[in-house]
C-alpha cells in the first residue's frame, strides 16, 4: 500500500490502493492443498498462501513473523529505537546494517532512474501539506512554506558508501513507500531457500507470486478502479514468478476552495501533480522494486512513466482519467508478459 517518495505514501499504507487476491477458476478435482498464514506487521497485514501438504502452518508463521519484527525493527519510523529512527535523529557518518543499506541503496536506484521523482526524504512536505502524522491543516501553505521544507529535504544530500551512510541532521528518511515491497521479497525468498515454489505472498498490498497456483493455473491480482466514491474492481492481472504494486492519488486528497489536492507531492516542486495518472500498476520480479517505481511513476504521470517503461522494458499499467472516464494503457513488456501467460493478446480496458 503502499507511499509517492512524494507522497503520503511515505506515511501511510499503499494498500489503500486495494489489491484483491483471486483465483482463475479450475477444475475441483485437480486442486493441491494449501496452507495459508496471516498476520500484522508495519501497520498493516500480510496474507501468505502456500501450494504445499507438508508444511507445520503453525512453524511457518513463528518463523515468519519473527523475520517481519526483525524488519521492522529496522525501518519502522514510529518505533523510536528502530535503526532507521536512530538514524534520522543522527548527523555525520552513521554506520548501518547491511538490510538497511540494501534497501537504501535500492531508493538510491530507484531515485537516479526516475529522476528524482522517488525521494524517500520529502516528510517535511508531506506533513506541510497536511498528509502526514500531524494530520489536516487549514487551507494551502504559502510558497515560502513550501521552499523552507524543501531545503530540509533531498535524497541527494545523502551519500551511501559500503555500510556508511553520511546526512545532514534535517534530513529524514521514511522508506515506508518501499520496505513492505522489500518485506514481500525476504518472506518469499525464504519460502524459496525452503524449497517452496508454489506460494502467493501479500504485504500491505504489495504481491510476489511464484509457480501456478491449488488450481494449477497462475496466481491473479485484482486491481482497484481509482474511483473516490467506489470501491470496484477495474482489471485482473494474472501473475506467475513476479512482484507487483500499485500506487494512485485517488484515496488521499483535500479540497480548498473548489481546488482538488492530492497527496502525491513533486519533490522538485513542493506542490502536489496534476497529471491525469490516476493510478498505476508495475510489475517486477522482485517485488520491492516494483513498490518503490510504483510510487516514483504515480510522481511522474503518464507520460514521463510510459516513455520510461518503454526505454527500460519495465511491465507498467497506467490507469488514465479520460474525460470523466478511464483508459488503461499498458507497456509493451507487459503486453508481451501477459500474451505469454494467457496465450492471447493482452487489451487495455
Amino acid at each position: 500500500m503502499k507511499i509517492p517518495l512524494t507522497s503520503i505514501a511515505w506515511f501511510r499504507n499503499l494498500a489503500s490502493i486495494a489489491i484483491s487476491i483471486s483465483l482463475i477458476s479450475g477444475c475441483e478435482d485437480r486442486r493441491d492443498s494449501t496452507v495459508e498464514i496471516s498476520g500484522k506487521t508495519m501497520g498493516t497485514t500480510y496474507h501468505i498462501k502456500i501450494v504445499s501438504d507438508e508444511i507445520d502452518s503453525g512453524t511457518l508463521k513463528t518463523d515468519i513473523d519473527e523475520r517481519l519484527v526483525q524488519l521492522n525493527q529496522v525501518f519502522s519510523t514510529y518505533i523510536p529505537d528502530s535503526e532507521l529512527s536512530l538514524l534520522n535523529r543522527g548527523n555525520g557518518d552513521i554506520q548501518v546494517s547491511r538490510e538497511l543499506m540494501k534497501v537504501l541503496s535500492l531508493s538510491s536506484e530507484i531515485h537516479h532512474l526516475s529522476g528524482g521523482a522517488f525521494d524517500p526524504t520529502v516528510g517535511p512536505l508531506v506533513n506541510l501539506w497536511g498528509f502526514g502524522p500531524s494530520g489536516p491543516r487549514n487551507g494551502v501553505p504559502s510558497d515560502e512554506e513550501i521552499s523552507r521544507a524543501m531545503a530540509r529535504t533531498g535524497f541527494t544530500r545523502l551519500a551511501l558508501q559500503e555500510l556508511t551512510i553520511t546526512k545532514p541532521r534535517d534530513l529524514v528518511i521514511d522508506l515506508s513507500a518501499i520496505a513492505k515491497g522489500y518485506a514481500v521479497d525476504v518472506v518469499s525468498d525464504y519460502l524459496d531457500a525452503m524449497g517452496e515454489h508454489r506460494y502467493l505472498v501479500e504485504i500491505g498490498g504489495e504481491v510476489r507470486a511464484s509457480g501456478r497456483n491449488d488450481r494449477h493455473v497462475p496466481w491473479v491480482i485484482g486491481i482497484e478502479a481509482p474511483d473516490m466514491e467506489v470501491r470496484r474492481l477495474q482489471r485482473t492481472v494474472p501473475i506467475r514468478n513476479m512482484g507487483m504494486a500499485t500506487s494512485g492519488d485517488y484515496r488521499n486528497f483535500f479540497e480548498h476552495e473548489g481546488q482538488v489536492y492530492s497527496h502525491t507531492l513533486n519533490p522538485k516542486t513542493g506542490w502536489p501533480v496534476t497529471h491525469n495518472l490516476a493510478s498505476v500498476t508495475v510489475l517486477h520480479p522482485r517485488a520491492g522494486y516494483a513498490d518503490g517505481l510504483a510510487t516514483a511513476f504515480s510522481v511522474m504521470g503518464e507520460a514521463a512513466t510510459m516513455e520510461l517503461a518503454e526505454a527500460n522494458k519495465l511491465l507498467v499499467l497506467a490507469i488514465i482519467r479520460d474525460q470523466g472516464a478511464y483508459k488503461e494503457v499498458m507497456s509493451t513488456e507487459l503486453n508481451r508478459y501477459l500474451a505469454g501467460i494467457t496465450g492471447q493478446k493482452a487489451e487495455a480496458h
